[in-house]
């Protein structure tokens, strides 16, 4: 299909972080690689009866808070925002958080986006898919690119910890050696903790390559082959086939040491998230607050460090391993509190006589039933930390509709060069 050219002018960065500018026919149209106030000539990829997708072809006119990505054949796929001024990202980024929340009728006082000095080599965790180059006859390890549904190699993340690059080398140098190629392999997780151990998930949907992966576990702490279904598009477990003994990382956060596997959710960014944690002991250590409750805990790094010896702790968490990760990091920190393996959903009986809830959701949000019980509840205290402040500002509102004030809001750059925005509502019953 032909792709149709546009010259247009964009408007502004929208949640997501795409420009928006319209078209001739006043659809919206949605790109990757521009800035506001800027006049590009566009390449549509997606058209639909109200909006469309595309990318740029040419900036005619650049925005002054445009410079050049480190990464300029790759920045698209691992981090499209590398084309703005750093000071410029936190504005742009606050203005979508108001945007956001505005469209639920929610107008509030924002505290100042924080954000730290440091933009790149802050990750501690990747994610890969694979590209096999018929040219050389090798695998190289690939991201999708945004905008333009194929795949680009990537040999390393300016996002990523040096770490996590030597580690993603090494890895795709052992699997040149062993002749493997990328129709075996579905994708990749390296993680780094700050001492620069390395822990790595590899998918395959090729069981009999495991054999040429088993020495694997000598160049790699922690490291595990695991069979997801070829049917899934996702990098489901199906089957562990390989596990080094020990699959534990270790970090350390405001002072207290967590371990966790290399699939676990555990914030890639820790130094910013101990500063969200902080914030968060602000609104619980008083007198008042006695009972917490942790939704979606994971391994507990959240409830375990902001809580205190005169608060009694409950957590609920639906993957068992993470719960059992909670288990071992509360025992390791000689915490006293009782760990659900469950649902958030189907927990809604460990709602009722908590001072405090603090949920953390993925970026579906909170199911519906869930947002009505809390508020049943009645918490003195709601803390919600999220990582999509759409779906937070869809279910905020309703706490807002039900006797509760919203107290404090605040924006966290987890993800500079990135359009991801990290938020932080606190909510106090009337």
């Amino acid at each position: 299909m032909k792709q149709e050219l546009y010259e247009l002018k964009i408007d502004k960065l929208v949640h997501g972080g795409q420009g928006m500018g319209l078209l001739p026919d006043g659809r919206k149209c949605f790109i990757w690689g521009v800035l506001p106030s800027e006049i590009a000539r566009v390449r549509i990829t997606k058209s639909k009866k109200d909006w469309a997708e595309g990318y740029i072809d040419e900036i005619i006119e650049p925005s002054k808070d445009r410079i050049n990505p480190l990464e300029p054949k790759q920045y698209l796929a691992t981090s499209p925002w590398q084309i703005i001024r750093y000071q410029t990202e936190a504005k742009f980024k606050q203005q979508i958080l108001e945007e956001t929340f505005s469209r639920e009728g929610i107008n509030t006082v924002w505290e100042p986006f924080f954000q730290e000095s440091k933009d790149y080599g802050y990750r501690n965790k990747m994610e890969y898919c694979f590209w096999w180059d018929k040219e050389d006859s090798k695998i190289q390890l690939a991201l999708h690119q945004r905008g333009k549904h194929h795949k680009i190699i990537v040999e390393k993340s300016e996002l990523a910890s040096p770490h996590i690059n030597n580690a993603g080398n090494k890895l795709i140098k052992y699997l040149n050696l062993n002749k493997i190629e990328a129709r075996s392999l579905k994708s990749v997780i390296i993680r780094s903790n700050n001492s620069g151990e390395i822990g790595v998930s590899l998918f395959i949907v090729d069981k009999s390559i495991s054999t040429k992966l088993s020495t694997l576990n000598k160049i790699f702490k922690c490291f595990e082959v695991i069979y997801s279904n070829p049917k899934s598009p996702a990098s489901v477990v199906t089957d562990i086939i390989i596990s080094s003994k020990n699959c534990l990382l270790t970090d350390v956060i405001l002072g207290k040491e967590f371990v966790y596997h290399t699939r676990s959710f555990f914030q890639a960014n820790i130094s910013i998230y101990s500063k969200t944690l902080i914030e968060i002991m602000r609104f619980i250590n008083n007198d008042k607050i006695k009972n917490v409750l942790d939704l979606y805990s994971g391994v507990g790094s959240i409830g375990l460090s902001v809580i205190s010896k005169n608060h009694y702790l409950l957590m609920v968490e639906t993957d068992i391993q993470s719960s059992d990760e909670a288990k071992l990091n509360a025992h390791n920190h000689n915490i006293k509190c009782k760990i659900i393996n469950a649902a958030a959903e189907k927990s809604l009986s460990y709602l009722y006589g908590q001072d405090a809830i603090i949920v953390d959701p993925p970026r579906a949000g909170l199911n519906k039933k869930l947002v009505q019980s809390i508020t049943e509840a009645e918490p003195k205290i709601f803390i919600y930390l999220s990582c999509n402040p759409s779906t937070q500002a869809r279910d905020i509102s309703y706490f807002l509709e039900h006797n509760y004030n919203l107290n404090y809001a605040k924006g966290f750059n987890f993800f500079p060069r990135t359009p991801h925005i990290e938020s932080l509502i606190v909510l106090e019953k009337q």
